[in-house]
């Protein structure tokens, strides 16, 4: 016993050893209450902030549509997918990896060249390899994550059946995890060609236009041929074409591989331009200075 008890010692009227002993448990119990007012507060704030957004987005909808405007819809990187044609190697590859350390899923189409001889198509395949093993060691060296994934697909890019099947193996994926198809860029020269003597320059008078003629299939028609395979996406999420020209393949001269992707930037804005869908061109490297793509570009944005 206490010396106080033994002292006889008598608590203030109204008080009692009971109501000491209760004043923190009544603390306690406001403090839970503060908490629990708290959560319903900011529960309910997200719940208007939600619905604010639906509000603003129906509201976004109906405005482009009574002005006849196509909505351009802005999305987060691990809602974002990106299709890049040749980048398993160079620039392309810089390009897929780089997406993809920014969450966005890459898919990244690898074309072959046909007639392909056996050691070509060991090639293919290596380059596709190679890139899946540095993704692997970029993502180990970064040491965080999420980090979008990176799908190589080696198709022959004349083939209307293998580019129907990457198109809706895409189409396919995209569906199945709620993504977006932000953006297809095109690098044309990335396709390696292995067509029997094709020109190693185009000097005046000393070019074979067959040749020549099948760099430019093969480099850049059936590229774009591909874009519009994806075009339908492209409109569904107001994604945007890019066209690169990053091109070291010394058959081309900077003035005549800048004007044929200009030729094709142009009819790719025709075609795709009501669907929503921007066409952008961008120069790296040799073309940079001679193309004057930058300010081509900003006219097009405007």
């Amino acid at each position: 016993m206490s010396a106080r008890a033994s002292a006889g010692y008598h608590y203030p009227p109204g008080h009692s050893a009971a109501s000491g002993l209760a004043v923190p448990e009544s603390r306690a119990f406001a403090l839970r209450c503060v908490v629990v007012l708290l959560y319903l507060c900011l529960s309910l704030l997200f719940k208007c902030l939600s619905v604010w957004e639906r509000i603003k987005a129906r509201s976004h909808e109906r405005l482009c549509d009574l002005l006849a405007i196509s909505p351009c819809q802005v999305y987060e990187p691990e809602e974002s997918a990106v299709v890049i044609i040749g980048g398993d190697e160079g620039v392309g590859r810089h390009i897929a990896l780089n997406f993809s350390e920014r969450g966005c899923t890459v898919f990244v189409l690898c074309p072959e060249a046909l007639p392909l001889p056996q050691d070509q198509a060991r090639q293919d395949r290596s380059n596709a390899s190679s890139l899946i093993q540095e993704w692997h060691q970029r993502i180990k060296r970064s040491g965080r994550s999420p980090w979008g994934l990176v799908a190589p697909i080696v198709l022959d890019m004349s083939s209307g059946a293998q580019r129907t099947h990457a198109y809706e193996t895409v189409d396919a994926y995209c569906a199945a995890h709620h993504l977006q198809l932000a953006a297809v860029i095109v690098l044309p020269t990335s396709v390696r060609i292995s067509t029997p003597g094709a020109p190693r320059s185009l000097v005046r008078g000393r070019t074979d236009v067959s040749a020549w003629a099948d760099i430019v299939r093969r480099c850049l028609v059936e590229p774009v041929s591909v874009v519009q395979d994806y075009s339908n996406m492209l409109a569904a999420a107001s994604g945007r074409v890019v066209l690169l020209a990053a091109s070291d393949d010394p058959a081309w001269t900077p003035s005549a591989y800048v004007r044929t992707l200009e030729s094709a930037a142009r009819f790719l804005r025709q075609e795709l331009g009501s669907a929503g869908i921007r066409v952008s061109t961008v120069s790296t490297g040799p073309f940079a200075p001679a193309s004057k793509l930058t300010a081509h570009m900003g006219a097009d944005e405007t």
